[in-house]
């Protein structure tokens, strides 16, 4: 069993560390300690399970009844329930309630660019802590639409921080960050988060942990493989550059990653001159190169598309000069810092 970062897990459940802790000083042996690691972790994930908050109908219900819901809203939202509820089931709701959040996920969905400012908005004005829930997860969502990874991951932990057992999103915000991060890429708490995403939420629509479990393949069957670091390094140069970053950090690691190369080729030279095999296995011989490493399983082409443009860069360019100017200036004027950061980097991103 792989010891994966604890961190994570008291994150996810709000947990303290004390077992893992005594856990390692239980035996001071490696084996031992490895051991009793294991076991403080699998007790971890076992309580972690226990202690999540989840979602309570009855009290969405009061929510709803405080917030002066209209009788349509609460009884389609009950019709919904009793057939069985889909993960847009509060969503739904919610709009029927707070006209400024139903205004922006409107605006979202029909691909508006001025859709990310107004959720940002709510999320930076709303009390209510129901809609903030909301808000923050559909513009994770919007972000990551867009080719925006990184934004999508701060929005995503601030989420599962603040916000679990409010909505029926709580798996699937688990699922998006996992996935989120392997686009960055970070290979490494990719897995963590898609493992613990399995184990702490069996009952997750089966779509999510379908693909949960073919990415996992995919990104574990890249991890030992000597071309692992380097790919996650060109992708990070690709992203950087995508951004306009330029300069001697970029090209630094530019330089680092041809010499890394070259120094792979030069590694497989040898062993090819010395029979070790530089080229495809016969028979049942089997390769020890890392081509044969880094290759992905077939899987069962679940992976499809989990997230897509919403047209929203097409749209950005159609609007007038003053109107874009005037998206920038409320990002300036009307949003609190962490997500002013957020928010331009997402425009400057629909912008090229």
């Amino acid at each position: 069993m792989k010891i994966i970062k604890l961190s994570t897990v008291l994150l996810l459940a709000g947990l303290s560390l004390a077992p893992v802790l005594r856990a390692q000083g239980a035996d001071e042996t490696q084996d031992g300690a490895k051991k009793a690691m294991e076991e403080a972790q699998d007790k971890l994930i076992e309580e972690a399970r226990k202690q999540i908050p989840r979602f309570s109908h009855q009290a969405f219900v009061k929510w709803m009844k405080a917030r002066k819901a209209d009788k349509k809203v609460l009884e389609a939202f009950e019709k919904e329930w009793e057939m069985g509820p889909d993960s847009r089931i509060t969503d739904r709701a919610v709009r029927g309630i707070d006209k400024d959040y139903a205004k922006a996920t409107r605006m979202s969905d029909d691909g508006d660019p001025k859709g990310a400012l107004e959720l940002a908005k709510v999320l930076a004005t709303s009390n209510d802590a129901m809609v903030k829930a909301h808000a923050r997860y559909v513009l994770a969502r919007v972000l990551l639409d867009e080719d925006d990874p990184e934004g999508a991951v701060q929005l995503l932990t601030e989420f599962i921080r603040n916000n679990r057992g409010l909505t029926v999103l709580d798996p699937e915000a688990a699922f998006y960050l996992g996935y989120s991060l392997s686009l960055i890429p970070d290979v490494g708490e990719a897995i963590i988060n898609l493992d613990l995403f399995l184990q702490l939420y069996p009952d997750a629509p089966e779509r999510y942990r379908a693909n949960a479990h073919d990415l996992l393949a995919e990104l574990k069957a890249q991890w030992d493989s000597p071309l692992h670091q380097i790919a996650d390094e060109m992708k990070s140069v690709e992203r950087s550059l995508k951004k306009n970053k330029v300069g001697h950090p970029v090209e630094t690691k530019q330089l680092d990653i041809v010499k890394k190369l070259q120094m792979l080729i030069e590694q497989l030279e040898k062993k090819q001159q010395q029979g070790g095999g530089g080229g495809p296995p016969k028979g049942n011989q089997q390769s020890n190169g890392p081509a044969n490493q880094s290759a992905l399983p077939g899987g069962k082409g679940r992976l499809g598309r989990l997230h897509g443009s919403r047209g929203v860069r097409g749209a950005w360019g159609k609007l007038k000069d003053r109107d874009r100017q005037k998206v920038l200036n409320d990002i300036q004027t009307r949003l609190p810092e962490r997500y002013r950061h957020v928010l331009e980097k997402y425009y400057k991103k629909i912008n090229k």
